[in-house]
């Protein structure tokens, strides 16, 4: 693992440079090379596996590998955005006009969220299962992440990640609204409705038992826990 994060720190390094140079399909080609030799993951195969199939490579006996997953989100997540960067530099180069321009970016960025969207369910993953956030500049990486993909409708998986992973860093109103749209988008499955409601009991009772000052730093006052619960039974 320390070879690992050493190799990333020079390719981390290396990008910088060969971003200022335009010269990303170097870069992206050992990018590649990287994740193959360490990971057995080249970019191609990472962009046809579901982000749970990824999960799967990095289990043992039921046991996860999260400090690996956590380089190797890291890893996708660089990726997504050299790709990204060279597409749209090769639109610029091509010089497309306007219309058909818009189309190839329109491409490049739903590209970007997709593979923007895997390395937040694994990152996610690797954090819920304790991986070590000292060794690798992850916290920028996952606060862009959260900023980029807010617009976007997140998979269920990923809501499902989210509310826990806010809880686990005492963000208690960012959880609740993550933990909101994971229940509602089970609306038209009442039993798994019934199930998440559960959980969302849970996480309310959890909160109530907490003092008010560390409710109030997670900016989730204690009044608005009775009425959480009551949301949660009304649906």
């Amino acid at each position: 693992m320390l070879r690992l994060i050493e190799e990333m720190t020079q390719m981390i390094g290396k990008a910088m440079g060969l971003r200022e140079q335009k010269k990303r399909t170097e870069l992206l080609f050992e990018w590649d090379e990287l994740m193959q030799r360490r990971f057995r993951i080249n970019g191609e195969l990472s962009d046809k596996l579901s982000a749970d199939d990824m999960m799967r490579l990095f289990m043992t006996n039921g046991r996860l590998h999260a400090d690996e997953l956590q380089a190797f989100a890291f890893l996708l997540f660089e990726r997504a955005k050299l790709e990204k960067e060279k597409g749209l530099h090769e639109d610029e180069e091509r010089h497309l006009d306007s219309r058909l321009e818009g189309v190839e970016l329109g491409q490049a960025e739903a590209m970007y969220i997709r593979r923007s969207m895997k390395a937040l369910n694994l990152l996610l993953e690797a954090m819920l299962h304790g991986s070590d956030r000292k060794v690798l500049p992850v916290m920028p990486s996952m606060e862009q992440l959260l900023h980029e993909l807010k617009p976007y409708k997140l998979e269920e998986s990923a809501l499902a990640r989210l509310w826990r992973w806010f809880e686990q860093e005492g963000r208690y109103a960012e959880a609740e609204d993550a933990l909101f749209h994971w229940l509602q988008s089970a609306a038209e499955r009442p039993d798994e409705l019934q199930l998440r409601k559960k959980l969302a009991h849970g996480f309310y009772e959890r909160m109530e038992a907490l003092p008010d000052e560390q409710l109030e730093q997670g900016r989730l006052p204690r009044d608005e826990i009775k009425q959480g619960m009551e949301d949660v039974s009304s649906l």
